[in-house]
């Protein structure tokens, strides 16, 4: 993930932070998940996204399947968030719809993306709101090809 902006002396910065972004999600069959069409495993995540603004920023938004100490949530399209992560790769059960998935401290995340928009807000939380409000922060997903997840599974518990 990389976070494109000014800093505060005018020169244009680029920041890259580590994150999931093709995940694999189970659609259960017996109730499956109206946003997905395939049914059992999906490999779940944007292959691209055009440039476009961000319309929507939610400050109180809560990881649904893993607890975080960390809130808040980019709308990339419909249900496609950037939020908060695991702290590390080796930290276990975390999971995904789709969602980008900001490894390490999502306040920090914030942050950076605050203090590259020349915003003076103490709070990074507000600042986005105050950019997505403004029309002035966008977001873009590279193509990418998902990789094979079921290639790699060695076995699927009934």
């Amino acid at each position: 993930m990389f976070i494109e902006g000014t800093n505060e002396k005018g020169v244009k910065v680029k920041k890259e932070w580590p994150a999931l972004r093709f995940m694999p999600y189970w659609n259960d069959p017996k109730k499956p998940d109206p946003h997905y069409s395939t049914k059992g495993w999906v490999n779940a995540g944007l292959h691209q996204l055009p440039k476009k603004k961000v319309t929507l920023y939610n400050p109180s938004y809560g990881t649904q399947n893993r607890y975080s100490p960390y809130s808040g949530a980019i709308q990339m399209r419909d249900s496609f968030l950037i939020h908060a992560g695991p702290r590390n790769l080796s930290e276990e059960a975390w999971g995904s719809a789709g969602c980008v998935e900001i490894i390490g401290n999502f306040d920090n995340f914030k942050k950076d993306i605050a203090g590259l928009s020349g915003s003076t807000s103490k709070d990074a939380g507000d600042a986005i709101s105050k950019l997505v409000k403004a029309g002035k922060l966008f977001v873009r997903v590279e193509y990418a090809i998902p990789p094979d997840i079921k290639k790699n599974f060695a076995g699927e518990l009934p």
